[in-house]
């Protein structure tokens, strides 16, 4: 019965919903960095617009604060939460803001301007925006595909910094698939397992190889049946 603890709680839960989309959108395979980067990005920008919103009286992006109904007196307190998770965003995250230039060439290296690319890298940003078969591939093929087409011979800085683009680790998300898998494995059903056989499992279970088990079985001497 208590309107502004309710007022608190639809509140938090429309903020808290769009911190849980982000959530999401950070986890999964195969993801580079400038990708994790970008739903970042537009974490904030959707947080800016909630201000805009709030302070104008527009509910349209807060469907719970909605209907359990906006008390005006609270809208300075709401704004200084959003206000301050957007600092801890800036701040937390304050190192992409310093490699963002480089984020922009890696993603669009044909419609970038070589002005905005460090001095030693722009004569091959040139290059590369006037030769037309690798501006077709670039259209036709995924950006980690892209890079395996460059010449390094052609253009070693930018494949450079393209290998270090992708080898940038922007989530826990295997570190947490891979002990989520060691608990399955390792539990009190199987209390024989030892250390060393649990690595095997974890490496057949985490590697994206597929062993040709006919081939390993025809290249046994003796197969016993029984076993």
């Amino acid at each position: 019965m208590d309107k502004k603890w309710l007022s608190d709680l639809a509140f938090l839960v429309d903020v808290t919903e769009l911190l849980n989309v982000l959530n999401v959108q950070l986890q999964g395979k195969d993801q580079i960095i400038t990708q994790l980067f970008y739903h970042i990005r537009a974490y904030k920008q959707k947080v800016l617009l909630l201000r805009r919103h709030l302070s104008a009286g527009n509910l349209a992006n807060f469907p719970c604060f909605r209907e359990a109904g906006m008390m005006k007196e609270k809208v300075p307190e709401y704004d200084a939460v959003l206000s301050n998770l957007i600092q801890e965003f800036d701040s937390r995250f304050e190192d992409f803001r310093h490699t963002a230039s480089d984020f922009e060439w890696f993603v669009q290296p044909f419609t970038i301007s070589v002005d905005t690319v460090s001095d030693d890298l722009q004569m091959e940003p040139i290059e590369l925006q006037c030769d037309s078969e690798l501006k077709h591939k670039f259209r036709s093929l995924p950006l980690t595909d892209f890079y395996k087409c460059v010449p390094a011979n052609r253009f070693p800085k930018m494949c450079k910094q393209a290998q270090v683009m992708l080898s940038l680790f922007g989530s826990t998300y295997h570190c947490e698939q891979t002990f989520s898998l060691m608990n399955l494995n390792k539990c009190k059903l199987r209390c024989k397992v030892t250390d060393s056989h649990l690595h095997n499992i974890l490496t057949l279970t985490v590697s994206p190889l597929h062993p040709n088990l006919e081939k390993l079985l025809k290249n046994k001497v003796q197969l016993h049946v029984s076993h």
